[in-house]
Protein backbone atom coordinates (compact mmCIF):
# COMPACT_ATOMS: atom_id res chain seq x y z
CA UNK A 1 0.00 0.00 0.00
CA UNK A 2 1.46 3.34 -0.71
CA UNK A 3 1.88 5.95 1.30
CA UNK A 4 -0.46 9.24 1.52
CA UNK A 5 0.79 11.90 -0.81
CA UNK A 6 0.81 15.69 0.59
CA UNK A 7 0.04 17.83 -2.45
CA UNK A 8 0.90 20.79 -0.69
CA UNK A 9 4.66 19.65 -0.91
CA UNK A 10 6.54 19.64 -3.80
CA UNK A 11 9.77 18.10 -4.97
CA UNK A 12 12.02 20.23 -3.53
CA UNK A 13 10.16 21.11 -0.34
CA UNK A 14 10.16 16.76 0.48
CA UNK A 15 13.97 17.13 0.08
CA UNK A 16 14.64 20.15 2.37
CA UNK A 17 12.32 18.42 4.86
CA UNK A 18 13.87 15.52 4.81
CA UNK A 19 17.82 16.95 5.13
CA UNK A 20 15.97 18.34 8.22
CA UNK A 21 15.14 15.28 9.69
CA UNK A 22 17.72 13.56 9.29
CA UNK A 23 19.89 16.05 11.37
CA UNK A 24 22.64 18.33 10.73
CA UNK A 25 25.48 15.51 10.38
CA UNK A 26 23.75 13.36 7.87
CA UNK A 27 22.62 16.65 5.98
CA UNK A 28 26.03 18.37 5.99
CA UNK A 29 27.39 14.75 3.84
CA UNK A 30 24.73 14.97 1.51
CA UNK A 31 24.75 18.86 0.53
CA UNK A 32 28.43 17.68 -0.22
CA UNK A 33 27.37 15.21 -3.09
CA UNK A 34 24.83 18.01 -4.54
CA UNK A 35 25.56 20.32 -7.33
CA UNK A 36 25.50 23.95 -6.73
CA UNK A 37 22.40 24.77 -8.38
CA UNK A 38 20.13 22.04 -6.19
CA UNK A 39 22.59 23.26 -3.35
CA UNK A 40 21.06 26.64 -3.73
CA UNK A 41 17.23 25.53 -4.66
CA UNK A 42 17.58 23.70 -1.01
CA UNK A 43 18.78 26.41 0.76
CA UNK A 44 15.82 28.51 -0.44
CA UNK A 45 13.40 25.98 0.65
CA UNK A 46 15.28 25.15 3.89
CA UNK A 47 15.40 28.96 5.04
CA UNK A 48 11.30 28.91 4.00
CA UNK A 49 9.98 26.32 6.06
CA UNK A 50 8.55 26.97 9.43
CA UNK A 51 6.96 24.18 12.28
CA UNK A 52 7.18 20.68 10.78
CA UNK A 53 4.22 18.75 12.05
CA UNK A 54 4.26 15.42 12.51
CA UNK A 55 1.92 14.97 9.94
CA UNK A 56 4.24 16.13 7.97
CA UNK A 57 7.16 14.72 8.98
CA UNK A 58 5.44 11.28 8.65
CA UNK A 59 4.47 11.70 5.22
CA UNK A 60 7.67 12.68 3.24
CA UNK A 61 9.51 9.61 5.97
CA UNK A 62 6.90 7.13 4.54
CA UNK A 63 7.27 8.46 0.89
CA UNK A 64 11.05 7.92 1.16
CA UNK A 65 10.99 4.69 2.35
CA UNK A 66 8.69 3.52 -0.07
CA UNK A 67 10.88 4.79 -2.63
CA UNK A 68 13.87 2.79 -1.87
CA UNK A 69 11.54 -0.49 -1.30
CA UNK A 70 10.38 -0.42 -4.29
CA UNK A 71 14.09 0.62 -6.12
CA UNK A 72 15.59 -2.52 -3.88
CA UNK A 73 18.36 -2.14 -1.18
CA UNK A 74 19.81 1.38 -1.25
CA UNK A 75 23.05 0.45 0.42
CA UNK A 76 24.85 -2.81 0.12
CA UNK A 77 27.55 -3.83 2.50
CA UNK A 78 30.15 -6.92 1.54
CA UNK A 79 33.49 -7.83 1.21
CA UNK A 80 33.59 -5.80 -1.96
CA UNK A 81 32.61 -2.62 0.24
CA UNK A 82 34.62 -3.92 3.31
CA UNK A 83 37.42 -3.59 0.98
CA UNK A 84 36.87 -0.21 0.22
CA UNK A 85 36.46 0.77 3.45
CA UNK A 86 38.90 -0.59 5.19
CA UNK A 87 42.26 0.66 3.43
CA UNK A 88 41.13 4.36 4.17
CA UNK A 89 40.58 3.56 8.03
CA UNK A 90 44.37 3.28 8.44
CA UNK A 91 45.94 1.37 11.40
CA UNK A 92 49.41 -0.46 11.31
CA UNK A 93 49.99 -3.50 9.16
CA UNK A 94 49.28 -6.25 11.59
CA UNK A 95 45.37 -4.89 12.10
CA UNK A 96 45.52 -4.13 8.10
CA UNK A 97 46.81 -8.01 7.24
CA UNK A 98 44.16 -9.15 9.89
CA UNK A 99 41.12 -7.45 8.61
CA UNK A 100 41.95 -8.60 5.15
CA UNK A 101 42.14 -12.12 6.45
CA UNK A 102 38.99 -11.90 7.39
CA UNK A 103 37.77 -10.23 4.13
CA UNK A 104 38.94 -13.68 2.29
CA UNK A 105 37.81 -15.98 4.76
CA UNK A 106 34.14 -14.61 4.06
CA UNK A 107 34.86 -14.58 0.41
CA UNK A 108 35.78 -17.91 0.48
CA UNK A 109 32.36 -18.74 2.21
CA UNK A 110 30.51 -17.02 0.06
CA UNK A 111 31.85 -18.39 -3.21
CA UNK A 112 31.00 -21.99 -1.37
CA UNK A 113 27.80 -21.23 -0.28
CA UNK A 114 27.20 -19.95 -4.16
CA UNK A 115 28.18 -23.75 -5.42
CA UNK A 116 25.31 -25.15 -3.09
CA UNK A 117 22.77 -22.46 -3.73
CA UNK A 118 22.71 -22.98 -7.61
CA UNK A 119 23.00 -26.93 -7.10
CA UNK A 120 20.31 -29.26 -8.51
CA UNK A 121 18.39 -29.91 -5.57
CA UNK A 122 18.04 -34.01 -6.28
CA UNK A 123 21.80 -34.05 -6.81
CA UNK A 124 22.83 -32.03 -3.73
CA UNK A 125 19.96 -34.19 -1.75
CA UNK A 126 21.71 -37.52 -3.26
CA UNK A 127 25.06 -36.67 -2.18
CA UNK A 128 24.10 -35.38 1.36
CA UNK A 129 22.42 -39.32 1.79
CA UNK A 130 26.11 -40.51 2.49
CA UNK A 131 26.85 -37.59 5.04
CA UNK A 132 26.68 -37.23 8.65
CA UNK A 133 23.71 -36.15 10.17
CA UNK A 134 25.79 -32.96 11.50
CA UNK A 135 27.23 -32.22 7.85
CA UNK A 136 23.10 -32.24 6.63
CA UNK A 137 22.27 -29.84 9.32
CA UNK A 138 25.03 -27.27 8.36
CA UNK A 139 24.28 -27.43 4.83
CA UNK A 140 20.63 -26.90 5.42
CA UNK A 141 21.08 -23.39 7.74
CA UNK A 142 22.55 -21.83 5.21
CA UNK A 143 20.33 -22.74 2.60
CA UNK A 144 17.27 -20.70 1.46
CA UNK A 145 14.41 -21.73 3.00
CA UNK A 146 12.81 -23.12 -0.11
CA UNK A 147 15.71 -25.07 -1.32
CA UNK A 148 16.82 -26.32 2.24
CA UNK A 149 13.19 -27.90 2.59
CA UNK A 150 13.07 -29.17 -1.40
CA UNK A 151 16.53 -31.22 -0.26
CA UNK A 152 14.66 -32.52 3.14
CA UNK A 153 11.80 -34.00 2.10
CA UNK A 154 14.11 -35.94 -0.60
CA UNK A 155 16.63 -37.61 2.57
CA UNK A 156 15.55 -40.63 3.35
CA UNK A 157 13.21 -40.86 6.85
CA UNK A 158 15.88 -41.59 9.19
CA UNK A 159 18.28 -40.01 8.28
CA UNK A 160 15.70 -36.06 7.78
CA UNK A 161 14.99 -36.75 11.35
CA UNK A 162 18.71 -36.81 12.52
CA UNK A 163 19.41 -33.57 10.57
CA UNK A 164 16.34 -31.88 11.93
CA UNK A 165 17.67 -32.84 15.56
CA UNK A 166 21.07 -31.89 14.93
CA UNK A 167 19.60 -28.38 13.80
CA UNK A 168 17.86 -27.67 16.95
CA UNK A 169 20.56 -28.26 18.93
CA UNK A 170 23.59 -26.63 16.28
CA UNK A 171 25.52 -23.50 17.98
CA UNK A 172 27.21 -20.90 16.17
CA UNK A 173 30.35 -21.92 13.98
CA UNK A 174 33.13 -19.90 12.51
CA UNK A 175 33.14 -19.38 8.67
CA UNK A 176 36.61 -21.79 8.50
CA UNK A 177 34.33 -24.33 9.79
CA UNK A 178 32.11 -24.23 7.32
CA UNK A 179 34.74 -23.96 4.52
CA UNK A 180 36.32 -26.97 5.54
CA UNK A 181 33.35 -28.60 5.91
CA UNK A 182 30.64 -26.88 2.82
CA UNK A 183 33.83 -26.91 0.62
CA UNK A 184 34.67 -30.54 0.30
CA UNK A 185 30.68 -30.69 -0.75
CA UNK A 186 31.09 -27.69 -2.93
CA UNK A 187 34.14 -29.46 -4.83
CA UNK A 188 32.38 -32.92 -4.72
CA UNK A 189 28.93 -31.38 -6.99
CA UNK A 190 31.81 -29.11 -8.97
CA UNK A 191 33.51 -32.72 -10.10
CA UNK A 192 29.82 -34.46 -10.70
CA UNK A 193 28.93 -31.77 -13.15
CA UNK A 194 32.26 -32.28 -15.13
CA UNK A 195 31.93 -35.96 -15.64
CA UNK A 196 28.19 -35.74 -16.18
CA UNK A 197 28.79 -33.00 -18.78
CA UNK A 198 31.61 -34.97 -20.82
CA UNK A 199 29.41 -38.25 -20.18
CA UNK A 200 27.61 -38.29 -23.17
CA UNK A 201 27.09 -42.25 -23.06
CA UNK A 202 27.60 -44.48 -20.00
CA UNK A 203 26.00 -46.97 -18.08
CA UNK A 204 22.62 -44.98 -17.90
CA UNK A 205 22.14 -44.55 -20.96
CA UNK A 206 22.79 -48.23 -22.42
CA UNK A 207 20.34 -48.97 -19.68
CA UNK A 208 17.40 -47.08 -20.63
CA UNK A 209 18.26 -48.28 -24.22
CA UNK A 210 18.02 -51.85 -23.24
CA UNK A 211 14.72 -50.95 -21.25
CA UNK A 212 13.10 -50.37 -24.50
CA UNK A 213 14.85 -53.05 -26.08
CA UNK A 214 12.53 -56.60 -26.16
CA UNK A 215 13.37 -58.97 -23.21
CA UNK A 216 15.01 -61.67 -25.65
CA UNK A 217 17.07 -59.00 -27.60
CA UNK A 218 18.24 -57.77 -23.76
CA UNK A 219 19.18 -60.68 -22.17
CA UNK A 220 21.40 -62.02 -25.70
CA UNK A 221 23.54 -58.15 -25.33
CA UNK A 222 23.61 -58.66 -21.51
CA UNK A 223 24.77 -62.60 -21.50
CA UNK A 224 27.58 -61.27 -24.23
CA UNK A 225 29.38 -58.29 -22.35
CA UNK A 226 28.61 -60.58 -19.39
CA UNK A 227 31.13 -63.21 -21.06
CA UNK A 228 33.55 -59.47 -20.95
CA UNK A 229 33.19 -57.64 -18.69
CA UNK A 230 30.99 -58.88 -15.71
CA UNK A 231 31.43 -55.80 -13.64
CA UNK A 232 30.03 -54.07 -16.46
CA UNK A 233 26.90 -56.21 -16.90
CA UNK A 234 26.44 -56.03 -13.27
CA UNK A 235 26.40 -52.10 -13.51
CA UNK A 236 24.24 -51.83 -16.72
CA UNK A 237 21.63 -54.27 -14.86
CA UNK A 238 21.58 -51.91 -11.27
CA UNK A 239 20.56 -48.99 -13.61
CA UNK A 240 17.61 -51.16 -15.31
CA UNK A 241 15.77 -52.06 -12.50
CA UNK A 242 15.84 -50.43 -8.91
CA UNK A 243 13.91 -51.36 -5.70
CA UNK A 244 11.43 -49.20 -6.26
CA UNK A 245 10.47 -51.09 -9.35
CA UNK A 246 9.26 -53.67 -7.23
CA UNK A 247 6.31 -51.61 -7.46
CA UNK A 248 5.51 -52.94 -11.01
CA UNK A 249 6.36 -56.27 -10.47
CA UNK A 250 2.28 -59.20 -10.76
CA UNK A 251 1.75 -60.09 -7.17
CA UNK A 252 2.83 -63.47 -8.38
CA UNK A 253 6.33 -62.67 -9.21
CA UNK A 254 6.69 -61.12 -5.74
CA UNK A 255 5.65 -64.07 -3.69
CA UNK A 256 8.53 -66.24 -5.47
CA UNK A 257 10.87 -63.72 -4.76
CA UNK A 258 9.69 -63.34 -0.82
CA UNK A 259 10.38 -67.34 -0.77
CA UNK A 260 13.91 -66.76 -1.06
CA UNK A 261 14.33 -64.06 1.11
CA UNK A 262 15.92 -63.59 4.69
CA UNK A 263 13.54 -61.63 6.75
CA UNK A 264 15.60 -59.10 8.40
CA UNK A 265 17.24 -57.87 5.18
CA UNK A 266 13.61 -57.01 3.73
CA UNK A 267 12.91 -55.05 6.71
CA UNK A 268 15.62 -53.26 6.50
CA UNK A 269 15.44 -52.86 2.81
CA UNK A 270 11.57 -51.64 3.26
CA UNK A 271 12.47 -49.21 6.27
CA UNK A 272 12.37 -46.09 3.83
CA UNK A 273 10.50 -47.42 1.12
CA UNK A 274 7.38 -45.46 -0.11
CA UNK A 275 4.20 -46.76 1.68
CA UNK A 276 2.86 -47.57 -1.64
CA UNK A 277 5.80 -50.08 -2.54
CA UNK A 278 5.53 -51.80 1.31
CA UNK A 279 1.63 -51.90 0.85
CA UNK A 280 2.24 -54.04 -2.31
CA UNK A 281 4.88 -56.33 -0.78
CA UNK A 282 2.28 -56.68 1.82
CA UNK A 283 -0.38 -57.81 -0.37
CA UNK A 284 1.49 -60.09 -1.32
CA UNK A 285 2.04 -62.09 2.60
CA UNK A 286 -0.64 -63.16 5.15
CA UNK A 287 -1.91 -60.73 7.43
CA UNK A 288 0.21 -62.52 10.11
CA UNK A 289 3.23 -61.94 8.32
CA UNK A 290 2.68 -58.29 7.73
CA UNK A 291 2.37 -57.51 11.19
CA UNK A 292 5.73 -59.12 12.46
CA UNK A 293 7.22 -57.18 9.06
CA UNK A 294 5.86 -54.38 10.75
CA UNK A 295 7.33 -54.82 14.14
CA UNK A 296 10.38 -55.81 12.34
CA UNK A 297 10.80 -52.39 10.98
CA UNK A 298 9.99 -50.54 14.09
CA UNK A 299 12.56 -52.49 16.11
CA UNK A 300 15.45 -51.40 13.54
CA UNK A 301 15.27 -48.42 14.36
CA UNK A 302 17.82 -45.84 12.87
CA UNK A 303 19.82 -47.33 10.40
CA UNK A 304 22.46 -45.59 7.95
CA UNK A 305 21.24 -45.25 4.48
CA UNK A 306 24.32 -47.42 3.53
CA UNK A 307 23.13 -50.62 5.18
CA UNK A 308 19.05 -49.69 3.47
CA UNK A 309 20.78 -49.53 0.02
CA UNK A 310 22.68 -52.91 0.60
CA UNK A 311 19.60 -54.69 1.69
CA UNK A 312 17.88 -52.95 -0.99
CA UNK A 313 20.45 -54.24 -3.73
CA UNK A 314 20.52 -57.73 -2.37
CA UNK A 315 16.90 -58.24 -2.78
CA UNK A 316 17.38 -57.05 -6.24
CA UNK A 317 20.21 -59.40 -7.32
CA UNK A 318 18.02 -62.19 -5.72
CA UNK A 319 15.40 -61.48 -8.38
CA UNK A 320 17.99 -61.31 -11.25
CA UNK A 321 18.70 -64.82 -10.30
CA UNK A 322 14.93 -66.00 -10.06
CA UNK A 323 14.48 -63.88 -13.67
CA UNK A 324 17.90 -65.95 -14.65
CA UNK A 325 16.12 -69.16 -14.23
CA UNK A 326 12.71 -68.26 -15.84
CA UNK A 327 11.15 -67.93 -12.38
CA UNK A 328 10.23 -64.25 -12.22
CA UNK A 329 9.91 -61.57 -14.81
CA UNK A 330 11.20 -57.95 -14.47
CA UNK A 331 8.91 -56.10 -16.90
CA UNK A 332 5.63 -56.57 -17.28
CA UNK A 333 3.39 -57.94 -20.56
CA UNK A 334 2.72 -53.98 -21.38
CA UNK A 335 6.06 -52.99 -21.31
CA UNK A 336 6.98 -55.78 -23.49
CA UNK A 337 4.25 -54.82 -25.89
CA UNK A 338 5.62 -51.59 -25.97
CA UNK A 339 8.72 -51.93 -27.00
Amino acid sequence: MSPPSNPALNGPRKAAILLVLVGDSAASKICDLLPEEDLRTLAEEISALGDISEEMAASVLLEYQSQTIQKGSLLRGGTDFAERLFPKTGGNDRSASRVQEIIEVQKTFAQVLEVLQQADPKQLAKLLTDEHPQTIALVLVHLNHRLGGTILTQLPEVLRAQAIRRLTEMQPSSPQVGIKILGALARKLQTQVVVKRRDMGGVKVVADLLNRTSGTVTNQILEKIEQENAELATSIRNQMFTFEDFIRIPETGLRDLLAQLDKKTLATALKTASEELKAHFFKCMSSRAVEMMKEDIEVLGQLRAKDISQAQTEIVAAARKLEAEGKMMLRNETEEANV
